[in-house]
C-alpha cells in the first residue's frame, strides 16, 4: 500500500464500502481491532441491560412467565455477553474471528427477545414488540457492526421475529402493523449505519495517507541526518588540513608579499570553517541532533580555551581580545562544548560587526544563575535591529564586507535554551554593545558582581 494506491481510491470513492482488494484487506483489519475496542464498553452496557430488564421482569410479570423472560436473559443472553466482554481483553481468538462472534453475540441478543415475546403470546401476556426497535437501534448504532453485517443479521432479526409472531397466532393486521414500524426502524439503521461506515473509511483512508506521509518525513530526516554527519567529516577535513598546513609554515621563510598573501589565506579559511560550522550546528538544531550534556564547566577554562582560538585571528585585525579574571571553582552548569561554542560566536560576531577594537569577556553572578558577557567598544546596534538580532538570517551592517549569513546569534540563543539559560543585548549607539548570556551555576552569590 502507498500514497498513490490510497490518493486513487479517494479519486474513485467507495459507495459501495468497497475498496480495492489491497486497500479492503489493510481496512478489515483495522477495522476488525476497533471492534474489539469497542465491544468493551458494549458488552458492559449491554450486561448491565440484560441484567436490569432480568429484575423488571421479575418484579413486574406474572411469575410463571417471569420464570421463563428472566431464565433467557440471564442463562442465554448474558453469558454470552460474559464471554464476548472476556475475549475482547484476550489476544486470542484473532480480530477477525472476534468480529464474527460479535456478530453472533448480537444475534443471540436479539433471538433472546424474539424468545421472551414469543413465550408472552404463549401465556396471553401483552408484551409490546418495542423490544426488538430497541435490538436494532443497539446492533446499529451502540455495537458500530459493519454496514453489510448489520443489515443481514438485522434483517433476519426482523423476518425471525415476523414468523414468530405468526407462528404465535397473532392477528394478520397486528403483525403487518409491527413489521412496518420494524422494517421503518430497521431502514433507519441502515442509513445510519452506511453513513457511519463511509466516514470511518473516509478518515482510514486519511489516517493512513498522514502515517505515509508521516513515514516520508521520518525516512527524509533520517537522510538529512546522514548527509550532514558525512558533510560534517568530508567538508572539515580538507579545510582542516589547509588550515595545519599553514599553521605549519616558519616565519621569515617566505618574503614580505608571501606572508602577507599566507595571512589572508589563513583568515579566509578561518571564516570557511566558521561559515561551516555555522551551517552544519544550524542544520543539526533544525534536525533536532543536538543533545546537550550538561555539567560543571570552569568559567577560567572554558574562557582561557576561548581566549586561545581567537586570540590569533583577532590579532590580525588589529582587535584586542581582553579577558577579565574568571572565578576558579565557581562552575556553571553547562554543555563544554555548545557553551565554547556560544562565547567563539559572540566574539566572532563583536568582531565582525561592532567596528570597534577592543573586545571584553567578563562575567558576574547574581542567585543562581553567572552572567557571561562579550562587550565591545564598537558603534552599538541599530535601535531598530534590537528585537531582531536573534532571528535567523537577520545581519547588522559592518565596516567591512564579511562572509556570514545571519545564523549565529540564532545558534547562540538556541544553544543558551538547550542549556536551559537566555541570552540578550544592552547597546547604545556610539558607545559599544554587551552580549550576554545567563547560565545556572552550582553556587549562589551574595551580591550582584564579580563571581
Amino acid at each position: 500500500m502507498n500514497a498513490e494506491q490510497i490518493q486513487q481510491q479517494q479519486a474513485l470513492g467507495f459507495r459501495s464500502l468497497n475498496f480495492t482488494p489491497d486497500l479492503e484487506t489493510v481496512y478489515r483489519a483495522s477495522r476488525s481491532a476497533m471492534i474489539r475496542q469497542r465491544a468493551r464498553p458494549v458488552s458492559i452496557a449491554g450486561l448491565m441491560l440484560y441484567l436490569v430488564y432480568a429484575i423488571v421482569d421479575i418484579l413486574t410479570l406474572p411469575p410463571d412467565l417471569a420464570s421463563i423472560t428472566a431464565g433467557v436473559r440471564l442463562a442465554v443472553v448474558c453469558p454470552m455477553i460474559i464471554l464476548v466482554l472476556v475475549l475482547a481483553y484476550q489476544n486470542k481468538p484473532s480480530d477477525q474471528t472476534f468480529e464474527r462472534l460479535y456478530t453472533i453475540a448480537y444475534l443471540v441478543g436479539g433471538a433472546g427477545v424474539i424468545a421472551i415475546i414469543l413465550a408472552a403470546r404463549h401465556k396471553s401476556f401483552p408484551l409490546p414488540y418495542e423490544g426488538m426497535i430497541l435490538i436494532l437501534m443497539f446492533g446499529y448504532f451502540a455495537m458500530g457492526l459493519p454496514f453489510k453485517t448489520a443489515t443481514i443479521a438485522s434483517g433476519f432479526l426482523v423476518v425471525a421475529y415476523l414468523s414468530a409472531e405468526a407462528f404465535a397466532g397473532t392477528p394478520v393486521a397486528a403483525i403487518l402493523s409491527n413489521g412496518f414500524f420494524l422494517v421503518t426502524a430497521n431502514a433507519i439503521g441502515m442509513i445510519g449505519s452506511w453513513v457511519s461506515e463511509y466516514r470511518h473509511r473516509a478518515h482510514f483512508l486519511d489516517r493512513q495517507l498522514l502515517d505515509l506521509m508521516h513515514q516520508a518525513t521520518e525516512d527524509e530526516n533520517r537522510r538529512k541526518t546522514e548527509l550532514i554527519t558525512a558533510a560534517s567529516h568530508d567538508l572539515r577535513q580538507p579545510l582542516n588540513a589547509i588550515h595545519i598546513t599553514l599553521e605549519n609554515l616558519k616565519p621569515g621563510e617566505q618574503g614580505g608579499h608571501q606572508s602577507v598573501v599566507i595571512a589572508q589565506v589563513k583568515d579566509m579559511v578561518g571564516q570557511l570553517r566558521r561559515l561551516l560550522g555555522t551551517v552544519l550546528d544550524s542544520a543539526r538544531l533544525s534536525e533536532g541532533m543536538i543533545q546537550p550534556d550538561i555539567v560543571p564547566v570552569s568559567l577560567e577554562a572554558t574562557v582561557q580555551e576561548l581566549h586561545d582560538l581567537m586570540n590569533e585571528t583577532l590579532g590580525q585585525r588589529n582587535i584586542t581580545m581582553i579577558i577579565e579574571p574568571q572565578p576558579a571553582g565557581y562552575p556553571v552548569l553547562a554543555d563544554p562544548g555548545l557553551l565554547l561554542r556560544v562565547l567563539q560566536n559572540l566574539v566572532i560576531n563583536a568582531a565582525d560587526h561592532s567596528g570597534g577594537n577592543i573586545i571584553t569577556v567578563s562575567s558576574h553572578c547574581q542567585d543562581h544563575r553567572v552572567r557571561l558577557q562579550v562587550a565591545d567598544n564598537g558603534k552599538g546596534v541599530a535601535p531598530e535591529l534590537g528585537d531582531q538580532l536573534f532571528q535567523p538570517y537577520v545581519r547588522g551592517t559592518s565596516p567591512a564586507p564579511c562572509p556570514g549569513l545571519g545564523l549565529g546569534l540564532t545558534i547562540v540563543r538556541e544553544f543558551t535554551g538547550l542549556m536551559n539559560g537566555h541570552c540578550g543585548v544592552d547597546s547604545r549607539p556610539q558607545q559599544g554593545s554587551v552580549f550576554w548570556v545567563e547560565l545556572p551555576t552550582t553556587k549562589a552569590s551574595r551580591a550582584p558582581g564579580p563571581c
